[in-house]
């Protein structure tokens, strides 16, 4: 660690893995492991997905979302959780091929596997419209995907927060890592929220990744009986 590393580690608020953390899997992909990934996901038969991004503007210009996709978090099991790198700007190396992620992605998304979101509107638009090839999914598609949002609403159309976490931490018992925390107080005033100047391998990077698809994976389980009944 240099001394502008050093500096930057100083400034940054220490963040404990959480206690449930403790009992999953949480892993950084790469273009080596990413076919067995996707493979696992397949076998499973319904895993969990969420985007990373450059911000929350999904709105469509010159074929792509103005914001761009950083990375894809997957889990198959709500036990196991992936992160897949694909735009940390000054962590390439930490990076698979968005060549590469877009072709796994085809094979997964044209699979029989059924994809769980969270708020899927927000993560469909960026895959329809990835700026890496074609289009990832078909959304219209009945019965191809479910939504612990749309399913938190079916369950209780008066619940006013359905946000992932605040739903993790009721439904779950399982409180997840805040955005803001991952920068410096510096890196917020210069970039906002941007995932992509995150260094992926960082450990609560990681966690933070993994643990959006985790929870949505369990959600799913927490609330499908008593949103469909």
């Amino acid at each position: 660690m240099d001394f502008f590393d050093a500096l930057e580690a100083a400034a940054r608020t220490p963040i404990t893995k959480k206690p449930w953390m403790a009992d999953c899997v949480m892993t950084l992909v790469t273009e080596a492991t990413l076919p067995a990934v996707i493979d696992e996901c397949i076998a499973s038969g319904e895993y969990a997905i969420d985007l990373e991004t450059e911000g929350l503007d999904n709105r469509v210009y010159n074929g792509r979302t103005i914001n761009r996709i950083v990375g894809v978090c997957l889990s198959p099991d709500g036990v196991r959780g992936y992160y897949v790198p694909v735009l940390h700007l000054n962590h390439r190396d930490k990076c698979v091929s968005s060549i590469v992620v877009h072709a796994e992605l085809s094979r997964l998304t044209s699979s029989s596997a059924i994809a769980i979101f969270h708020n899927g509107k927000f993560d469909q638009e960026f895959l329809q419209f990835n700026g890496w090839g074609g289009p990832l999914g078909e959304w219209d598609k009945p019965g191809s995907w479910e939504d612990t949002l749309i399913l938190a609403y079916l369950r209780n159309t008066r619940e006013r927060n359905k946000g992932l976490k605040h739903l993790s931490k009721t439904e779950l018992d399982m409180e997840m890592i805040e955005l803001d925390e991952l920068f410096t107080p510096e890196e917020l005033k210069q970039h906002g929220k941007n995932f992509s100047i995150l260094d992926p391998s960082r450990e609560p990077v990681l966690w933070y990744a993994c643990s959006d698809a985790i929870c949505t994976y369990r959600l799913k389980k927490a609330l499908y009986a008593a949103a469909v009944l």
